[in-house]
């Protein structure tokens, strides 16, 4: 199992998508918005914005939680390369 460790920014639902060709709406995914901070090697921090998808049954973990640090479990979709640190 992988955890992302960062900050809760927010937690929202996207916009529901609309197949333009049968007409089907599908409902947006629920999402946290999280803050990583990551070392590097001549001492500066590196901070990047990610949004990750969520079940619906996870989204009550993380309400209230925001501007706190968290951690996500995670899996990976496609090629994905890891380094040790």
């Amino acid at each position: 199992m992988i955890k992302l460790t960062g900050t809760l920014l927010n937690v929202y639902t996207s916009n529901d998508f609309t197949n333009k060709e049968t007409g089907e709406v599908v409902r947006g995914k629920n999402k946290l918005q999280l803050l990583l901070e990551t070392p590097l090697k001549n001492g500066a921090t590196r901070k990047e914005l990610i949004d990750i998808s969520i079940p619906s049954s996870k989204v009550a973990l993380y309400q209230g939680q925001e501007n706190s640090p968290v951690e996500v479990d995670v899996a990976t979709v496609g090629k994905t390369i890891f380094y040790g640190v």
